[in-house]
């Protein structure tokens, strides 16, 4: 690509506001009256299969403007309608039907279920193939799979989707990432999870995509379907696809859902009269609840969102707006977000050529989100272990609060998060437009431009009443700080597809170029003469003109990914099918001559169910095997690896002046090259019993070589002392098992249940040279308690690498195992690192969620739970403050009653691992949708309420055996954990 920025900018913005133009045009023009034709009132109904009505069906005079949606009772009524028009039906989750009307007065229409049909189109990289041509494991979620009761469309799939893991950064906190990792680990130091595309433009975060806008996320789950994808797909592929327009007039849908948390479980600390009674601490004379302090009560939160769809066959439009206000259970813990999205579809020269653009832009503002500075969630960690009979406030004191000062890690957690003010604004824009020519009946080509543009402002104030700034006796501490990131997206497609006699062919090829560029500035001062304006008068700072104000930028290297990829099914006798991948990629971050790898992929599937020897098998429907193999690559480390780059790096004095050297930032490694994984997968789907039941079973084997990790390099040579290499391999196997049954559908009453489950396992195969071993997840003072985490060869991830505890000495102290297998006392034998053992697994042996759905008449439930069954869970927090052995703080009740009679100080063991089995009720969801059709303008009205983690079930002692179990340090209920809450949501949703 030889374009500049600033080219690029104006053709982009040409586009986006051409399309924008187009498609107000398209939804203010008049619609076009026909005269001297011979019309008449059509009335009809839309039902599925069953007999069951369908509300919210589009209903299209099709090649004109005339179109109206379904009514709770699937009825519809169209005037004005033609002899010999063209009826078009579409409900998201069936297939769209066309209809000839012959005059008729009234017309039944029954619809198909998509996933009952094999003609479905499964979204795949760069294109779509029919449901039945399918070779690899792809698994598709609709918008009416996702579970209700949350603002995340991620945590909507949660537990949906075999093999794919989805964990909250922070609990319900407002402002948690999400964590995702797609069947097991898949490297050491680059990119962990799968790479995100949307509509299109990959790395787009899927949590700016409202929940109403998707209609469909697809998760390329193996390498031979992930293999078109490359360098990034090393952890896999999910494909969000946003709905497109439809053709008629306006459909305006709103939906406003309100939530209310409570809190679940919280540690179970001593009263301020056991406190005292077990001689703790000095009486202050109060009594106080610090965790109730610290959270707040019954915290509310609601999102608004307005859709509207509609246009002509030539011209039509999607558009949202979302709003959405949201409270933590931490005090200080909120988020605001607006945002919009606006989709359209033009169709030019008798649909020869197509310009279709989706344009998004959301805005977040995140107060008290977890930093670098203060991490909001040590507040719940001081609230267990502050002194019970300590009061938060002080009117006496100029800010209200008890300040604490003074004490070795002993502060007053309301004042601390109240005397500070945190706040990040992020701007999400994410844009793309295709234009696409029609060449042929089976020939198209595409061009597509695309931008995804993110910018997060940081801002933060220390009070010069907090405690940090009154031990240093510095009057208000401010930070600020603005990044800003901007990926560019080309990509050319070529597509065929045709279908003649016995033979189908999908093919496309393609080139693709996307390029990064990030960069930032930053400032902070101290003492400053008034707190009022906070950190929006930097400049009087007095740290400022004493020289000890800081200010920083920095500039990410300019990254350029290139590539040319192609993709082939073909299918014969619709019996055997055969699909090859192939992505030719090269990245800026290598050195030329490693910068270029090939990803290939390959499959076959063979529909058994179509050979002569099962036509008369009339209870199977479908039976399909499927085997592929696939490579994909991973980049996402460091861009400076490879390149001799500089940076400054020490002062100097001469001739009484400083002078700043520079100096090599780090070790290059020219010689640095891609991660491969390569990936078998065996797959078998079935449909049985008139599709009444239907499902897919998966296994799969993965190695990774060639892992990027930081090693320790001598100095000299070395410059400093480490460098990033290609170090070892690793290996993932597993399986994956999805089962759905229909168990009862007719007119009145329908229930569907199904299971999806997964296994995997995770292993370290070798390491490269003098690193033999990688130590990780250290534990913090008091004490030294070490690291419970070693990444060592043979071993599988998820196993402690900690003390075995051999019990306790008659008088109550520790003892352990020594490397022999000898148990003995700590104070009479100092415990060596040779003398850790590989113990539990925080792994889950068996993944596992069961839904289940029911209707009747207008009346909609569902419960959906989730099991994690066979692993392990270390209770940091039982470790830290159970034990009886302390002196001014607060502990767990647990210390006084199992633990009274133990003495000495904590050890890293074995003792504090507990099963974490459990069988969680995730969302239990009851709807009504009322006949709406005489309440004009309202075509559709529904309420509904969704209930969210109710109950665990489990013998798990701490707060949640539900932990983080992505990355390398799974299985640790951290002591400074977000509180476990109840969420309940109320919705309304109407169609106009």
């Amino acid at each position: 690509m030889n374009f500049k920025i600033n080219n690029f900018k104006v053709v982009t913005k040409l586009l986006l506001f051409s399309t924008n133009f187009y498609a107000i045009t398209a939804l203010a023009s008049p619609v076009a009256i026909y005269s001297n034709v011979v019309q008449s009132t059509l009335n009809g109904k839309i039902t599925d299969q069953t007999g069951t009505p369908l509300a919210g069906a589009t209903v299209h005079v099709k090649g004109t403007a005339q179109s109206t949606a379904t009514d709770q009772t699937g009825n519809f009524k169209l005037t004005n309608v033609k002899k010999n028009d063209i009826i078009l039906i579409r409900m998201i989750g069936f297939m769209t039907q066309e209809v000839h009307y012959s005059g008729e007065p009234n017309l039944l229409i029954k619809m198909e279920d998509m996933s009952q049909n094999l003609e479905e189109a499964v979204v795949v990289g760069y294109g779509t193939i029919d449901k039945k041509e399918l070779t690899s494991a792809v698994s598709t979620i609709k918008q009416k799979d996702m579970i209700a009761g949350s603002a995340s469309p991620l945590l909507a799939i949660q537990g949906k989707v075999p093999g794919l893991s989805v964990v909250s950064t922070n609990g319900t906190d407002p402002n948690a990432g999400i964590s995702l990792q797609l069947r097991g680990v898949n490297s050491v130091k680059a990119s962990q999870g799968p790479l995100v595309v949307i509509d299109g433009v990959p790395g787009g975060d899927i949590n700016s995509v409202a929940k109403e806008d998707i209609e469909s996320i697809n998760v390329l789950r193996d390498a031979s379907a992930a293999a078109i994808y490359g360098t990034r797909a090393s952890g896999g592929v999910i494909l969000i696809t946003t709905k497109r327009p439809q053709v008629g007039n306006a459909q305006v849908t709103f939906t406003s859902e309100y939530f209310m948390e409570t809190i679940r479980k919280k540690p179970k600390v001593l009263s301020a009269k056991k406190f005292l009674e077990y001689g703790l601490g000095k009486d202050l004379g109060h009594k106080t609840d610090w965790y109730d302090e610290v959270t707040n009560d019954n915290p509310f939160s609601h999102r608004q969102v307005v859709n509207i769809n509609g246009g002509s066959e030539t011209a039509s439009i999607y558009a949202t707006f979302t709003k959405r206000d949201a409270t933590g259970m931490a005090i200080t813990s909120k988020r605001e977000e607006i945002g919009g999205r606006i989709n359209s579809s033009f169709k030019f020269f008798n649909g020869f050529a197509e310009l279709n653009s989706n344009v998004s832009y959301n805005e977040a503002k995140a107060f008290s989100s977890n930093n670098d500075i203060f991490n909001n969630n040590d507040i719940f960690n001081m609230a267990m272990v502050l002194n019970p009979t300590e009061t938060p406030y002080d009117i006496n004191d100029v800010s209200g609060y008890n300040v604490l000062v003074g004490g070795y890690d002993t502060w007053n957690p309301v004042a601390e998060a109240k005397l500070r003010s945190d706040v990040k604004q992020f701007k999400y824009l994410l844009a793309n437009s295709t234009l696409k020519l029609n060449l042929s009946e089976h020939l198209n080509t595409s061009a597509t431009i695309g931008i995804k543009s993110n910018s997060e402002h940081g801002s933060f104030y220390r009070s010069s009443q907090h405690r940090i700034s009154r031990e240093n006796n510095v009057d208000g501490y401010a930070e600020q700080y603005n990044n800003k990131y901007i990926d560019r997206v080309f990509e050319w497609t070529l597509n065929y597809n045709k279908r003649w006699d016995d033979h189908s062919v999908n093919a496309v090829v393609g080139y693709s170029y996307q390029d990064f560029n990030g960069q930032g500035f930053s400032a902070k001062n101290s003492d400053f003469p008034v707190d009022g304006i906070k950190e929006n008068d930097m400049e009087t700072g007095s740290y400022l003109v004493a020289g000890r104000a800081g200010m920083g930028s920095w500039k990410n290297p300019w990254v350029k990914l290139a590539a040319f990829f192609g993709r082939i099914n073909y299918s014969y006798l619709d019996r055997y099918i055969l699909t090859a991948t192939a992505r030719y990629e090269g990245s800026s971050k290598f050195d030329p001559k490693n910068r270029w790898g090939f990803f290939p992929g390959l499959s076959a599937g063979w529909r058994i169910s179509q050979e002569s020897f099962l036509k008369d098998v009339s209870f199977i429907n479908d039976l399909k095997l499927r085997a592929g193999y696939g490579e994909t690559g991973n980049e996402g480390f460091d861009a400076k690896v490879a390149r001799r780059m500089y940076s400054a790096d020490t002062w100097f004095l001469q001739d009484d002046k400083w002078f700043r050297t520079y100096g090599v930032m780090h070790n290059q490694n020219a010689d640095i090259k891609w991660e491969v994984k390569k990936e078998y997968n065996l797959g078998l789907d079935f449909s049985i019993l008139n599709n009444k039941v239907s499902g897919r079973f998966d296994m799969y084997k993965r190695k990774i070589d060639d892992l990027i990790y930081e090693i320790s390099v001598s100095q000299p040579p070395a410059i400093h002392d480490k460098t990033t290499m290609n170090v070892g391999s690793m290996q993932n196997t597993g399986y994956e098992f999805e089962l759905n049954y229909k168990a009862v559908s007719n007119e009145t009453f329908t229930y569907t249940t199904g299971i999806v489950a997964s296994h995997n396992k995770s292993t370290l195969n070798s390491l490269w040279g003098n690193q033999t071993f990688i130590d990780k997840k250290g534990f913090p003072a008091p004490g030294s308690p070490g690291t419970a985490v070693r990444l060592y060869p043979g071993e599988d991830i998820g196993r402690f690498y900690i003390w075995k505890f051999a019990g306790f000495t008659e008088d109550g102290y520790w003892k352990l195992y020594d490397k022999d297998g000898q148990a003995f006392d700590v104070r009479e034998q100092s415990k060596t690192q040779a003398d850790k053992s590989f113990v539990g697994n925080a792994i889950p042996k068996l993944q596992l969620s069961w839904n289940n759905q029911f209707t009747y008449k207008n009346w909609d439930a569902s419960i959906y739970m989730r099991s994690w069954i066979g692993h392990d869970v270390f209770n940091m927090i039982n470790m830290y403050y159970s034990l009886p052995n302390v002196k001014s703080q607060n502990v767990l009740s647990e210390a006084f009653d199992k633990h009274k009679d133990i003495k000495g100080e904590k050890e890293l063991s074995d003792y504090w691992l507990e099963k974490g089995t459990f069988l969680k009720v995730d969302a239990l969801s009851f709807g009504y949708s009322f006949n709406a059709n005489k309440i004009k303008p309202i075509k559709a009205l529904r309420i509904y309420a969704t209930a969210r983690d109710l109950f665990v079930f489990t013998n798990y002692t701490g707060l949640d055996p539900e932990v983080n179990i992505n990355g390398l340090e799974p299985g640790f209920e951290e002591r400074n954990a977000y509180p476990k809450t109840r969420t309940f949501m109320m919705g309304l949703q109407v169609n106009f």
